[in-house]
């Protein structure tokens, strides 16, 4: 039988078939009336692909069933040729060129496992196969070794890290001098890449500026400077020295400024990175203190500046 013959044969056969039976199965799937511009998923999608084929299976032409369907002849086609989890994919018939040997393999199985390299990156451990087993085994290759068994994140120091810092419990703040808030902010001059720094302490519970002091340095000892002349004005009880937030900055987490406040029995809290309401009332002040309208965009220099403040 010819080619011409036997597409003749498949079209007599699709208009013997009364049109209402794609009709029917659209209804079973669960859909009705136009397709246009409704999402289909999963098995629907997959229910009405199989009525497609069995209608081009018949003879039908993609375009007639379409219009039967009322779906667009391209969604249809989209659908085809996309690489969806609906359709089976092709099974690789031989192994790429590249494929890891039986030894290599192995190697990466003993390197992941290893208690000594527990902490290793995916790099690192790369570089420890060439360096300690003459092996160059690529860092993807370990990584998804260890994606497959689901030990793919963080390692090392960077495994807790966004785990480990928790919002500052602070307790219940009910009268001044219990919680005093501090932290530094750039103040600007009139000479190109030198600038002054504000130390401010606040109290958390009167928003009260206890202290404040100018420096042309930003460093620690500027810092203890700034408590040591609060700590000496307010004249308060050792025994009921008030407790400090501040952000995680240099100045704040250093050993010398964490030695003061040991030496004097305070705690210190710390507000979490990139977390500007664990310690809002400061940060709200400087806002407020850098943008009424009296404010200079930059000084002179640090008497100006000590004067206006």
């Amino acid at each position: 039988m010819s080619f011409k013959s036997s597409s003749l044969e498949k079209k007599r056969h699709w208009l013997k078939c009364p049109l209402s039976t794609y009709s029917l199965k659209k209804r079973q799937i669960g859909l009705s009336g136009s397709l246009k511009h409704i999402q289909i998923f999963g098995q629907q999608r997959m229910a009405l692909l199989d009525a497609i084929k069995d209608a081009r299976n018949i003879g039908m032409p993609l375009t007639k069933i379409c219009e039967i369907l009322q779906v667009d002849r391209k969604r249809i086609q989209r659908w085809n040729q996309q690489d969806c989890p609906y359709r089976k994919k092709m099974e690789r018939k031989s192994k790429p060129y590249n494929a890891l040997l039986e030894q290599e393999a192995q190697l990466v199985e003993e390197m992941v496992a290893s208690k000594e390299l527990s902490d290793a990156s995916c790099r690192v451990l790369s570089i420890k196969a060439i360096e300690e087993h003459h092996t160059h085994i690529s860092h993807v290759t370990f990584w998804k070794h260890m994606k497959s068994k689901n030990i793919n994140g963080s390692r090392g120091i960077y495994a807790n890290r966004k785990n480990k810092h928790s919002q500052p419990d602070v307790g219940e703040i009910t009268r001044p001098n219990q919680l005093w808030s501090w932290d530094i902010t750039h103040i600007r001059t009139t000479t190109r890449y030198v600038c002054f720094y504000l130390y401010v302490l606040l109290d958390w519970y009167s928003r009260k500026v206890v202290s404040w002091h100018l420096s042309t340095s930003l460093n620690s000892h500027e810092a203890l400077t700034l408590w040591d002349m609060v700590l000496l004005a307010e004249k308060l009880d050792p025994s009921n020295y008030p407790k400090s937030l501040c952000d995680r900055g240099t100045q704040m987490r250093s050993v010398s400024t964490k030695l003061f406040f040991k030496s004097l029995g305070m705690q210190q809290f710390y507000a979490r990175p990139r977390m500007p309401n664990d310690n809002p009332h400061i940060e709200s002040f400087f806002n407020t203190l850098k943008h009424v309208p009296e404010y200079p965009s930059r000084f002179e220099s640090i008497d100006q500046a000590s004067d206006y403040f």
